[in-house]
């Protein structure tokens, strides 16, 4: 996003990423598929690269990491060297970096001892840092930030920040949660209003996958996301904000994508298909679609069918909507484009009148009324949500639960009403 209309004299410019996660092990996708591991391992370095070129392409001074570089307190050698390489070529082309650490990767954590060169700059976790940045012989803005010393941080670290009469354009780098994000670990957790009172003109924040303006100005407040999605919880582009400050202090900012595979969550309605071939040709269309809005990157893609009719059935007797994903997808080769289908979740009711059924005062209309209770009575989710993690040995599994939104906890609903209108109706689901 550009603001203002005016033009960037006598400024600055800075890229602003967070969350590259390197080094993800992508453990569950190596069981099943070593090869599709081994592309989205290959597409978190490539990400790592590309955010490396816009910062040389787009003339910045610096670069800001706010947190989760690295996905773990571990970081493999690998991901280290790959992290150093990048950077020593930018402080070959004058750019320094400003790194603060958080959960994923915090200073408890092991680390190789590397002759960083001295344009790579790290937070410590004892207090707020600030290294002023010189732009054309004079200091032209300062950058202050905080990394974390274990992986669980509850206090709110934005109280620490402080800019002072008389100091140049301040940025502020956290790894937080601003307002308590309940998709995210509250870490570090603040307000809004927390970040405006210290005066940082710009926040680069990290820990949210997302990017999100949270302030536009006075103090400009955003979080770049990842660079590149590693789940279908993390869709739409990954990349990096490019922000300019002129000498007047304004700011100007554009998000520009570094990521090499993009995720998808798309959603098909079988109402009105008649057989299965229908439900394939309106899938591999969907998947050229979302090819297309990529801009020539692969594809990771979860399909999620809704709606009645006969494909409903069908789906059932030909051994579920899995089986769909071999019909649907391709295969994966390493180093060139590719569209993947993750799953393929079949939320299809059966092609009956529910609100027949639902009148008809039977066991039926008594178990949907049930259903319909779930959906929408007054806190009906959450003691549905509660029930189902109570019921649940694995601790593992009870977390899922209890981490599932809204929207996902309907799903499961109306999943299982179709099971029990089925099974009532004594049909196949």
């Amino acid at each position: 996003m550009l603001r203002g209309g005016y033009s960037i004299l006598g400024g600055f410019c800075f890229v602003h990423a967070a969350d590259l996660h390197l080094d993800s092990p992508f453990a569950s996708l190596k069981a099943g598929s070593p090869r599709l591991a081994q592309a989205f391992i290959d597409a978190s370095r490539a990400s790592l690269q590309a955010l490396a070129g816009v910062c040389i392409e787009r003339g910045a001074d610096f670069l800001v990491l706010a947190g989760d570089v690295f996905d773990a307190e571990q970081q493999s050698i690998r991901a280290q060297f790959e992290l150093f390489e990048a950077l020593s070529e930018l402080a070959r082309q004058g750019i320094h970096t400003y790194i603060a650490y958080g959960n994923h990767d915090a200073l408890s954590g092991w680390r190789a001892i590397l002759d960083w060169p001295e344009e790579v700059h790290f937070f410590g976790a004892d207090r707020v840092e600030s290294y002023p940045v010189s732009v054309g012989g004079e200091v032209a803005a300062v950058v202050a930030g905080i990394s974390y010393a274990q992986p669980a941080v509850v206090e709110n670290l934005a109280l620490r920040f402080r800019k002072n009469d008389g100091d140049p354009f301040t940025i502020g780098v956290l790894h937080s949660n601003v307002g308590g994000d309940p998709a995210h670990e509250n870490y570090a957790p603040c307000t809004l209003s927390d970040l405006v009172s210290t005066g940082i003109d710009y926040w680069a924040l990290g820990h949210v996958h997302s990017p999100r303006v949270l302030s536009e100005r006075d103090p400009a407040i955003i979080y770049p996301g990842c660079t590149q999605g590693r789940n279908p919880r993390e869709t739409g582009p990954g990349g990096c904000f490019v922000v300019h400050v002129d000498s007047g202090g304004r700011v100007e900012y554009e998000f520009v994508p570094v990521d090499v595979i993009r995720w998808h969550v798309a959603d098909i309605h079988i109402d009105g298909m008649s057989n299965l071939g229908d439900l394939v040709e309106e899938a591999k269309a969907e998947i050229a679609r979302l090819a297309q809005a990529s801009d020539g990157r692969s594809c990771a893609v979860r399909f999620r069918l809704f709606g009645r009719g006969p494909v409903h059935s069908q789906l059932a007797e030909g051994g579920g909507a899995d089986d769909l994903v071999s019909a649907v997808g391709e295969d994966i080769a390493p180093g060139t484009r590719f569209d993947w289908i993750e799953s393929i979740q079949d939320f299809t009711r059966p092609d009956v009148d529910r609100d027949a059924l639902l009148a008809g005062g039977s066991l039926i209309s008594d178990f949907l009324s049930l259903a319909d209770e779930a959906r929408s009575g007054p806190g009906a989710l959450e003691r549905i949500r509660e029930m189902l993690a109570g019921d649940l040995a694995h601790p593992r599994a009870a977390r899922i639960i209890r981490d599932m939104s809204d929207e996902e906890l309907v799903a499961l609903v109306d999943r299982a009403e179709s099971v029990g209108i089925g099974l009532l109706l004594g049909e196949e689901v």
